[in-house]
């Protein structure tokens, strides 16, 4: 897949909102000297960048897959490359959090370390913590990863049972799945996720896909007014008080994915500044450790012997960049080279499978 520079700059969007979102939440939670009112918006409109990712998602895995025949073989490659492109980095953070958890207690708010919980949380199995009852993994953020793998795992069996048209088999699926969570309102985790409207947004980003590979494009007028309703209609929609945002495929979905039409979908292609495309591209390191860095410029920055207006001025200067920063090293030193690793490792495997069956 060719790899376009618009899709990398919507995955920096996307992170750098998620950051912010969480900046928010540290800012306001114990230190809203300045603009006390700002930070639950801006937590509330930085979560956005998640649905943003999702759409991205269901785009980049039809392109991905585009041309490719429908096999075992495919299907095993196609689960086996997103397993190591997820799971090293994803794996490393959760235990780091165990860890952590465990040695420093007074830094986590969250410690629930049963090894089952913990065991499902690694499995990318749905699960509610053990200590406060909400639906996510030992790692908070890796419920937006649950739903990556299992939007996988359900393109790996389309493959697998050989269904030609990809495309049509995953909507149908993810349609029957959303109806029937409207329909019955589960109340298990794993049904509950499985069958909420967020994961309409990964058919959105794949139906745009197919448009993209169809030849489809618009003008740019078509690309500012489409970027422009997506951005109302987030600043429009949100989370409801009570935090249940059952409609958010569509309330969230419906923006996010007129904003990446309009992004990527243009006639012409536009040149971004490096750096830009390589928070793109480190936005999964970014996603994934951000967290971590924002706990440690806190622990710095709100300790400074300044007024806690500056404090604050400070932290959201320092935070960002340290958190970008670090990314961009764990995208090179990190998941570059277990990546690579991995896709050996499944190269080696597919080799031998088909040495045996030819045998």
């Amino acid at each position: 897949m060719k790899k376009l520079g618009s899709i990398q700059v919507l995955r920096a969007i996307a992170a750098v909102l998620v950051i912010f979102c969480h900046g928010a939440t540290e800012v306001g939670g114990s230190h809203a000297a300045l603009a006390p009112g700002l930070w639950p918006l801006v937590n509330a409109k930085g979560l956005f960048g998640v649905d943003l990712f999702f759409v991205v998602s269901g785009f980049v895995m039809m392109y991905i897959i585009s041309g490719k025949r429908s096999s075992g073989v495919t299907a095993a490659r196609f689960l086996g490359e997103r397993i190591a492109r997820i799971v090293p980095l994803y794996w490393a953070v959760t235990l780091l959090s165990v860890l952590i958890g465990l040695v420093l207690p007074a830094l986590k708010h969250k410690n629930g370390y049963a090894v089952d919980y913990v065991l499902r949380s690694l499995l990318f199995v749905p699960s509610s913590n053990p200590i406060t009852g909400a639906p996510e993994p030992v790692l908070g953020l890796g419920w937006t990863l649950n739903y990556e793998m299992f939007f996988y795992v359900v393109i790996s069996l389309v493959l697998l049972l050989g269904v030609r048209r990809v495309f049509a088999a995953v909507l149908a699926i993810f349609v029957s799945l959303v109806m029937l969570g409207i329909f019955f309102d589960p109340t298990d985790v794993i049904l509950k996720s499985w069958t909420h409207t967020i994961i309409l947004e990964f058919a959105l980003g794949a139906l745009l896909a197919e448009a993209r590979l169809s030849g489809f494009r618009i003008g740019m007028p078509a690309q500012v007014v489409l970027v422009l309703a997506g951005i109302a209609g987030w600043m429009y929609f949100g989370p409801p008080s009570d935090g249940v945002f059952a409609m958010r495929g569509f309330g969230w979905g419906l923006p996010a994915g007129a904003i990446f039409a309009g992004t990527v979908m243009g006639r012409r292609d536009v040149e971004y500044p490096k750096l830009l495309l390589l928070v793109g591209d480190a936005s999964y390191s970014l996603y994934l450790t951000h967290l971590f860095v924002m706990r440690l410029c806190s622990l710095l920055v709100f300790h400074l012997p300044i007024s806690p207006e500056l404090r604050v001025i400070v932290f959201l200067i320092v935070f960002p960049c340290a958190a970008i920063g670090f990314a961009i090293l764990s995208y090179r030193k990190f998941e570059m080279p277990t990546l690579r690793y991995g896709r050996q490792l499944l190269e080696a495997r597919l080799s031998k499978a088909g040495l045996a069956e030819g045998a």
